[in-house]
């Protein structure tokens, strides 16, 4: 028995003694297939099986927690009758152990869960030729997802395990711990030799507040897709202070594939729908923008503002505001030609909000002009309206 409390001694603390002189963060490939199989062995009563599973995935990984609880709690129970994970320790702090109850617990509801490859998230709704990834998070199933665009199809060709903030989702202020729900953008790149340990191979910051969350008086920032601390191969599912955070080798995988700009949709229980339906979905979201388009080049006023919301606003401007200007400007004009390169767009997930952003080409009798504009449209009654119309959040290119 003093052998065997040494060695889960050696396991629960091993964690620890890990250097981060040597910025190794090892391999992600195969490790939870492994972990999974032995929690199907251990579910069969294949102890010994499931022993060697575990002290495989342990070898390969010594930072990996979760895996060191379960392959000691089957080192004990060579002695002790096992009941359930975690039950043999009580050394652990209650709140660390239930993280990793609730890892496992994550990682074999995936299992049930796994939206067939053939489905698409409705929240992606139209990708630009420019556009070659774009990252979805499920929170409810502590999930990111990779998608390739194909010749404007989505393809999922990664997933990941994946955490978000301690305070759940829907993050609305300073401080509240919580991941934010929307569409955001990737703005930047952070080395891992210029950040704290704790955010492990690097982090990619988003956008968050965007535009809408400054609308809906939302507070906070410094929301990023980062690693895990450098002596922590994965962490519970709500874990961050609003993060999302991925193992490190699975982070350092990401980055290789993200660039500036790069959209990444971020909300719970998203709904997954056929290919087919995507399609019809993303039919009639063009054809609401390229009315819009068609009525502003047609120079009538009257059906080119009925686009836009009686609640809109550009942070400046106020509805009568703007469209007091817009009918001044539009006047003078005896041409309009407008162009939308690079068109994208998103849903929100479970609320009738969608995100389009464009490079608009404008010529007119007067004036030519480009740049990247972003709108927020809402769907009033039967119709979506232009809430929000303006550049895109700071630090998008």
């Amino acid at each position: 028995m003093r052998v065997l409390s040494l060695t889960v001694s050696f396991l629960l603390l091993s964690c620890a003694s890990l250097s981060h002189a040597a910025q190794d963060y090892g391999v992600s490939k195969g490790n939870e297939e492994l972990l999974l199989k032995g929690f199907e062995s251990i579910a069969e009563q294949n102890f010994d099986v499931a022993l060697e599973q575990m002290k495989q995935l342990v070898d390969i990984r010594p930072d990996f927690r979760l895996a060191q609880l379960v392959y000691a709690d089957l080192l004990i129970a060579q002695v002790t009758p096992l009941s359930q994970v975690g039950n043999n320790f009580t050394g652990i702090e209650q709140k660390k152990l239930q993280g990793l109850i609730d890892e496992a617990k994550a990682r074999i509801r995936l299992r049930k869960t796994m939206p067939a490859a053939d489905l698409i998230p409705k929240d992606i709704v139209l990708l630009s030729d420019k556009q070659k990834y774009v990252i979805v998070q499920d929170m409810s199933l502590s999930r990111l997802f990779v998608f390739e665009n194909r010749d404007g199809v989505p393809y999922l060709i990664k997933d990941y395990y994946a955490s978000h903030g301690q305070g759940g989702v829907d993050k609305r202020r300073q401080g509240d711990k919580k991941s934010p729900v929307g569409v955001y953008f990737t703005t930047g790149r952070l080395l891992d030799e210029n950040l704290p340990e704790r955010y492990g191979a690097g982090a990619l910051p988003l956008n968050y507040p965007n535009a809408w969350d400054y609308r809906n008086k939302r507070t906070g920032n410094g929301i990023w897709l980062h690693g895990s601390p450098i002596d922590t191969y994965s962490r519970p599912p709500m874990a961050s202070l609003g993060c999302l955070s991925l193992t490190n080798p699975d982070f350092q995988e990401v980055d290789e594939m993200i660039k500036n700009g790069t959209p990444m949709i971020l909300g719970e229980n998203l709904q997954w729908i056929s290919r087919t339906a995507w399609k019809q979905q993303q039919q009639e979201m063009v054809a609401v923008i390229k009315s819009w388009e068609g009525d502003w080049e047609s120079l009538d006023y009257t059906r080119y503002i009925q686009h836009y919301s009686k609640k809109f606003s550009d942070g400046k401007k106020s509805y009568q505001a703007f469209a007091a200007h817009k009918k001044r400007v539009n006047s003078s004009k005896s041409f309009i030609e407008i162009g939308l390169k690079d068109l994208n767009i998103f849903t929100y997930p479970d609320t009738d909000l969608m995100v389009v952003s464009f490079n608009q080409q404008y010529k007119s009798s007067n004036y030519k002009g480009s740049g990247l504009k972003r709108q927020y449209w809402q769907k009033e009654a039967d119709s979506w309206k232009i809430a929000y119309e303006g550049a895109p959040s700071m630090g998008i290119p």
